[in-house]
């Protein structure tokens, strides 16, 4: 009981500051700025900085516009930071304000937590690291990475730049640069400035960009963080468990991102794509088709618009590999040959999946006169080509 009393205490023992209709809770003990015009200046640019993190990046006032790009990709990581999806509470974790440390007279080291209470418990979501500089009466909030890697090397190879610590892994950026370019080209999206990070794993990609913790990073060797700004990117990279340190099916996706809306996007065929041009689960293409191949010797009355349509596997498993995805592999990679890439982003851009898979088919009809109908003999033809 008395455990419980402090928890809440602690939980009691704090100050909202309310701008820009939100609120920020100051916990108890945080050294706020002397000044008392600083004082609020920086609470209100926080709270109007949270307002706004949920719209588009680049339209967030509270930005410092030198650091879009590095600051873009730790405001994807706050967005919906609230939302408990267990508890089913779109507002059940608060922004909490940790801490503040005055740097010079206009910069702040500012750091956020997102808190709730589940059982008389405290309940820590995610916390951040964030820079605040003052400037024409109110602050703008950047990102701490440059500051992080400020004793990192860089080697440009075309359009990207590299950063690393010690060594340039050369093999691992060609291949990067390589793939990139190979979507681009296919995307038609013109060569823009790229700046790419070598950290050791995905703690060391949070710790760079100022995520002190993240619930649902816990446990995450891999994995990478990116954005697009302004025909720039950023690519943070952590590693990835394969021959190569970045998958290529998963970059597949970021980089038609860059050009197609999720909302027009047929996931299916995207991930079509990307088993095509960047395997699954760091298995090569060229070793997918093989395991689907042997699927359909071993099912010789498979119904493949069924098994489609119901999102089969054709290999289960932590890994499993999906039927659909497959056949639209070996769709595009015909379409593709045949009538170049036009018509393929007609069929990735058919609108998100539905049920029965209606709008798929009619696009896949018009572009290369599959029917729904004639879908099954269409497949065995694909598969024996």
């Amino acid at each position: 009981m008395k455990q419980r009393i402090l928890l809440i205490a602690f939980f009691l023992t704090t100050v909202t500051f309310t701008a820009y209709g939100q609120s920020l809770i100051v916990m108890d003990g945080v050294h706020m700025p002397k000044d008392s015009i600083t004082k609020n200046e920086l609470v209100s640019s926080l709270n109007g900085f949270l307002e706004q993190k949920e719209g588009p990046n680049k339209e967030n006032k509270f930005v410092l516009k030198e650091d879009l790009l590095a600051m873009s990709a730790l405001l994807d990581e706050i967005k919906g930071m609230e939302k408990s999806a267990k508890r089913k509470d779109d507002h059940f974790y608060k922004a909490c304000l940790t801490n503040i440390v005055k740097l010079d007279s206009d910069d702040f080291l500012v750091q956020l937590a997102y808190t709730g209470m589940a059982e008389n418990a405290p309940v820590l979501r995610a916390s951040f690291k964030l820079l605040a500089k003052k400037k024409d009466g109110q602050f703008y909030f950047y990102s701490v990475l440059k500051q992080n890697t400020i004793a990192w090397k860089t080697k440009k190879l075309n359009n990207i730049t590299f950063h690393f610590k010690d060594t340039f892994d050369a093999a691992n950026a060609n291949a990067y640069l390589k793939a990139v370019n190979s979507y681009d080209a296919r995307l038609k999206t013109p060569v823009t400035p790229f700046d790419f990070y070598f950290c050791d794993n995905f703690p060391e990609v949070q710790q760079v960009l100022g995520i002190d913790y993240n619930l649902g990073y816990t446990g995450i060797k891999y994995d990478d963080i990116s954005s697009h700004e302004n025909n720039t990117n950023l690519e943070i990279n952590g590693g990835y468990d394969g021959p190569l340190r970045f998958d290529p099916h998963d970059l597949w996706h970021d980089r038609l991102y860059r050009v197609l809306s999720t909302d027009v996007i047929n996931r299916p065929v995207d991930e079509g794509c990307a088993y095509l041009y960047g395997g699954s689960w760091g298995t090569s293409w060229e070793q997918v088709l093989p395991m689907f191949k042997k699927y359909a010797l071993e099912h010789p009355d498979a119904d493949w618009l069924n098994l489609y349509i119901n999102t089969t596997n054709f290999v289960d498993g932590a890994k499993p590999m999906k039927i659909a995805y497959a056949i639209n592999a070996l769709i595009v990679r015909k379409l593709e040959k045949e009538k170049g890439f036009a018509p393929v982003m007609e069929l990735l851009s058919c609108g998100k999946r539905e049920q029965g898979d209606d709008n798929y088919f009619k696009a896949l009809e018009k572009v290369n006169g599959i029917s729904k109908a004639g879908f099954n003999s269409a497949v065995w033809g694909l598969i024996k080509e």
